[in-house]
């Protein structure tokens, strides 16, 4: 099940990690977005931007009202990011992203490992 957000360390540096894994019900991701929207929330709070950024979506179906609060939750957090980076895109999920990316204004570089997106995001 999906942990919501949180900071990962990464080589020395911190990760904004949003982690929308498995998830397979709309009941379920809209809780995981509550929690990730609160969590932004907190971070905003304490004067916190120009942070990297790890969303995970592996194993996940995105449709309906989700996809939504997904792009609602990605304008706030824009504002907050320097660098994106997303796992889990394969499929329809790709046409999903250019729609989040158009209304967000997000530049998220698509990896196709965790590991990968981590060390992209931590190598400037």
């Amino acid at each position: 099940m999906a942990e919501g957000a949180r900071f990962i360390e990464h080589k020395g540096k911190m990760i904004y990690f949003v982690d929308y894994t498995n998830i397979k019900t709309n009941e379920e991701f809209l809780t995981t977005i509550k929690q990730t929207n609160s969590f932004r929330e907190k971070v905003k709070a304490e004067g916190k931007k120009n942070l990297l950024m790890l969303v995970d979506f592996s194993g996940s179906f995105v449709y309906g009202e989700v996809l939504e609060e997904i792009k609602k939750a990605g304008k706030h957090t824009k504002e907050l990011t320097a660098r994106e980076a997303v796992v889990g895109i394969t499929g329809g999920k790709k046409i999903l992203l250019r729609i989040v990316q158009t209304i967000t204004q997000m530049n998220l570089h698509v990896f196709d490992t965790v590991e990968e997106a981590k060390d992209w995001l931590v190598s400037e």
